[in-house]
């Protein structure tokens, strides 16, 4: 595989916290507009995993002291439906909820939470959006990593049944390109 990847969630700033409540779609636009593109389900568990196929970023046994993961579910208000960022931030009651819910570390926080490639976060902090080549719209959309509460958080698993449309309070995503030959 010959790919560059992002260090950190987008938006790969120092300090920022990862974008969340962010559509595949939306995803897919952002990284266009910085010259990338979403990256691929075997690009995440390449970067993630590394040539020993690790289930986790620092090696074979789970640690939630390493990345940001297996704290408290708290249960969102499903009696409506949170908006995307942008206008989650600006609307009151949502980004209340927002801040409820709010389980992200700033980017760069946590750096015991690193792949053999450099590449920060893959387990945890946020789900990723990633790019499911074979597959046709809607559904070429996939989720990686897991996010800071009590799930997967492994390398290998995606989560295909979201849609391109979906978003959530934990979907945040990274950005890729292909190296120069």
């Amino acid at each position: 595989m010959s790919f560059c990847m992002d260090r950190f969630e987008y938006p790969n700033k120092l300090g920022e916290l990862p974008r969340v409540l962010v559509p595949w779609t939306e995803a897919v636009k952002r990284c266009e507009q910085e010259g990338k593109r979403l990256c691929t389900e075997d690009e995440f568990n390449f970067a993630c995993e590394g040539p020993e196929m690790l289930p986790y970023v620092y090696g074979y046994m789970r640690d939630e002291t390493k990345c940001n993961i297996d704290r408290p579910y708290q249960r969102p208000d499903h009696t409506r439906r949170m908006k995307t960022y942008d206008r989650c931030m600006a609307d009151s009651v949502c980004s209340t909820e927002m801040k409820r819910l709010d389980g992200r570390h700033r980017i760069g926080e946590r750096l015991t939470c690193v792949s053999w490639a450099g590449v920060y976060d893959l387990n945890g902090n946020v789900n990723e959006w990633v790019y499911l080549p074979k597959e046709e719209r809607p559904n070429r959309s996939g989720l990686k990593g897991g996010w800071w509460g009590p799930v997967r958080n492994r390398c290998r698993p995606t989560v295909t049944f979201h849609k391109e449309e979906d978003y959530g309070y934990e979907q945040g995503f990274r950005c890729c390109k292909d190296a120069s030959p």
